[in-house]
């Protein structure tokens, strides 16, 4: 992270610590949108929000492959009503939640910076925006409905 400028930084600090408050308060919930659902409302997003189409690809790319990791077994009992579908639709939902409500900010969100996340060194602030409210919530979802 030592190449990002501070103000990306404490940008990305101050979304990870809103993203995962009210993350782990809404977790228990079970989502009323399936995952599919969910995915196809985040990839219009991102692509009517100025994502581009590669930049939208990798993200949900990569999305996808860390909310295939969660497992309906390991569902704890809170969650077991939801299921599984549910548990990972509700990790986009959050990061819908926490990532669109940032409007107006001053800092470029293309401009790229050197960072390494998930494979790829170079990531333009609207992607490591995604990153880090979806890894807040990946992590607040795993807290609220997964055991161990």
């Amino acid at each position: 992270m030592g190449h990002i400028p501070p103000s990306a930084r404490n940008l990305g600090i101050a979304l990870l610590i809103a993203c995962w408050s009210s993350a782990a308060y809404g977790a228990a919930q079970c989502s009323k949108t399936s995952y599919g659902e969910a995915r196809a409302l985040m990839t219009n997003r991102l692509l009517g929000t100025g994502y581009s189409r590669n930049q939208t690809s990798f993200l949900m790319r990569n999305a996808d492959l860390r909310i295939s990791k969660l497992r309906g077994a390991t569902l704890n009992d809170r969650a077991k009503p939801c299921r599984i579908d549910s548990a990972r639709a509700y990790v986009l939902g959050c990061v819908n939640d926490q990532l669109f409500p940032l409007k107006g900010s001053k800092a470029s969100l293309d401009a790229t910076r050197q960072a390494s996340f998930w494979g790829k060194t170079h990531l333009a602030g609207r992607e490591l925006l995604f990153i880090g409210s979806f890894n807040a919530c990946l992590g607040a979802a795993k807290q609220a409905l997964f055991r161990g």
